[in-house]
């Protein structure tokens, strides 16, 4: 007994059949009286009683209702084939895959599809189904294909007739008016089609205000045969059909006889909404078969909606991106809800992304209001204030995010590790580098910036250690040979240090490098050599907008030519150094202040007066 079956003890009927047959035969081709029997076992075998004598098998009711809905075919005598029954996103997924071909097949060899949110939506145009309106069948009566035609010229000259044929200009032909209107909802002759099987699964999940048992339905054609006919719009090679053609055209041959035809077409004007939903649009006298078809099972609807909006991002706004669509989504008739805090975040990360910092706090605001526990919220919400400077705001984010997740997540030290070198900080720095190592031990940038808050706190051993590790996780990152190269200048380790300079210096002419080599060969009494490095750092400098910075190169290089006894080359440097250095601090800076008093001591020496 199956404790999970909900018919446990009831008498199988045609509508537990029907389940049974859906969950069972999904897309398979099954000779009835297998049908028979393997539903009748499954039910007793989940705890259902005996089938019993009964007037009528309850299977073959099924059959027989399910074929009326659409949702089995009776190919053969003794088979059914019973429609794909989907529930899941996956389940869909595995379905299209039948459908996969190569880059090299054309676009009228490609399938095309459409989703329907009630399996007992036909394939046929809108204009048939206005003409149905009101009638007990469905079936088409004498004279309907003439009203459906009559419907369309109608509508085509009352536009013509109002002044809407036309757009930027350009004067619309028939097919492309009843496009247009069909854009705004309009009933007309053509059935919209999408190249991309995600969109046609979207409208088939939609709600149905039709029987709401029965599910959604996606439908697969393949046009390129010779009953479909392709009417282009002047950017095809091959010109099937002339597009300038009235509409009645498409229907009547010269002699007024009905052309048994259908046609694909892709509108040359093509708006946001076509665009976006990978529109093309079929129409014509004959039905429309289908090379497959599945069903969506109605409950599960939402669910796969969910699924593709959070893995494919295909949502109503983005399938209607125009102004209507965005009214159309906020009519009267759409009950409001309120968005979750999940969607929030969403929207606060993509606003963020966009350096839309101001609109990302407050979306992040309303997601932390709705979800006070979410972590995630204050983690991002603190790389927004980051990213405005606003660092202490950053840091009590990040300290709530931390007290939500304190032992999984090393990116939230880390981040906050980055704020408080921000501010200065640099014990609170290291102790989150610390925790985010903790955590997660091959962070190299975790060890890199640790080792640069130890550097800015003088404990250059220990940052030495700290870039010992980074290198050896990432050997290619150069910039930690520049940085362990400071620190090893700091200890006094000249050579260290240019051993250090000389790797970054050997991949590329890095400015930095060069300069920082300069001073540990001075601190060698090197001193040609310091003066080739501080050449070469000048010389990669921009000659007309040099970095203040560049004020300390020239003042070393000119503490190097003093103590060569070149008391007229530094004075040089000095004065170009000079104005440099006022700019560092407007006006303020230390450096001019140094620069200035040996500048008095140089031209004492040089026999010149200031």
């Amino acid at each position: 007994m199956n404790d999970q079956y909900q018919y446990v003890g009831k008498t199988l009927t045609p509508n537990i059949a029907q389940e049974l047959i859906q969950e069972l035969f999904s897309g398979q081709t099954v000779p009835k009286r297998e049908i028979v029997r393997v539903v009748d076992e499954t039910h007793r075998e989940r705890g259902g009683p005996p089938a019993g004598a009964r007037g009528s098998d309850p299977v073959t009711r099924a059959l027989s209702t399910m074929q009326q809905s659409g949702l089995v075919k009776n190919p053969r005598r003794g088979f059914w084939f019973i429609l794909p029954y989907i529930r899941t996103l996956n389940g869909f997924l595995k379905w299209a895959s039948q459908f996969d071909s190569d880059e090299t097949v054309e676009d009228t060899e490609k399938y095309l599809f459409r989703g329907v949110s009630s399996v007992d939506y036909k394939i046929d145009a809108s204009a048939y189904r206005r003409l149905k309106k009101g009638r007990e069948s469905d079936e088409r009566q004498d004279g309907d294909f003439e009203r459906f035609l009559q419907i369309n010229r109608d509508m085509i000259r009352d536009a013509r007739f109002r002044g809407h044929d036309r757009r930027d200009g350009q004067r619309l032909e028939d097919l492309e008016i009843l496009a247009e209107f069909q854009h705004y909802g309009a009933a007309t002759c053509l059935i919209d089609f999408t190249y991309n099987v995600l969109v046609a699964l979207w409208f088939a999940c939609k709600k149905s205000s039709k029987d709401t048992s029965k599910g959604g339905k996606v439908v697969a054609v393949r046009p390129g045969d010779s009953t479909f006919t392709e009417i282009t719009s002047g950017f095809s090679v091959i010109t099937l059909e002339s597009l300038e053609k009235k509409i009645s055209d498409f229907f009547h041959d010269s002699k007024g006889n009905i052309k048994e035809k259908l046609y694909q077409w892709q509108p040359r004007h093509q708006n946001n909404r076509i665009i976006a939903q990978q529109s093309i649009f079929l129409f014509g006298v004959l039905d429309i078969n289908p090379d497959a078809e599945c069903i969506i099972d109605e409950s599960s609807k939402e669910k796969i909606q969910k699924s593709l909006q959070r893995i494919y991002g295909i949502t109503e706004d983005m399938l209607f991106p125009d102004f209507d669509g965005f009214a159309q989504q906020r009519s009267q008739d759409v009950p409001y809800t309120l968005l979750p805090a999940s969607e929030y975040r969403e929207r606060a990360y993509r606003e963020f992304q966009k350096g839309e910092y101001k609109s990302a706090i407050a979306d992040y605001d309303e997601a932390i209001h709705l979800n006070p526990y979410d972590a995630y919220a204050y983690y991002q919400r603190g790389h927004v204030n980051f990213e405005l400077q606003q660092y202490k705001l950053a840091i009590v984010d990040y300290d709530k995010a931390i007290s939500l997740k304190p032992d999984n997540h090393a990116e939230f030290y880390y981040w906050r590790g980055q704020t408080n070198c921000e501010l200065e900080e640099y014990p609170s720095a290291i102790d989150d580098y610390s925790n985010a190592i903790r955590i997660f031990p091959n962070d190299i940038n975790s060890y890199y910036y640790r080792g640069l808050a130890k550097a800015a706190q003088k404990q250059y051993k220990s940052a030495i250690a700290d870039y010992d590790e980074a290198i050896r996780i990432s050997p290619q990152n150069l910039y930690i040979y520049r940085y362990r190269g400071w620190a090893k200048y700091e200890l006094k380790q000249y050579q260290a240090a240019i051993d250090d300079y000389n790797k970054v210096i050997r991949k590329f002419e890095d400015r930095k490098s060069y300069y920082k080599r300069g001073l540990a060969n001075f601190g060698l009494k090197e001193y040609e050599c310091a003066i080739s490095d501080f050449d070469k750092a000048i010389s990669l400098s921009h000659p007309l907008d040099m970095d203040p910075d560049d004020a300390y190169i020239y003042y070393q290089r000119a503490l190097v030519k003093k103590e060569l006894g070149r008391f007229e080359k530094a004075i040089a440097d000095l004065q170009t150094a000079f104005p440099l250095a006022r700019r560092i601090a407007n006006d303020d800076s230390e450096l001019a202040v140094v620069i200035n008093d040996l500048l008095r001591e140089l031209r004492s020496h040089s026999g010149k007066s200031q």
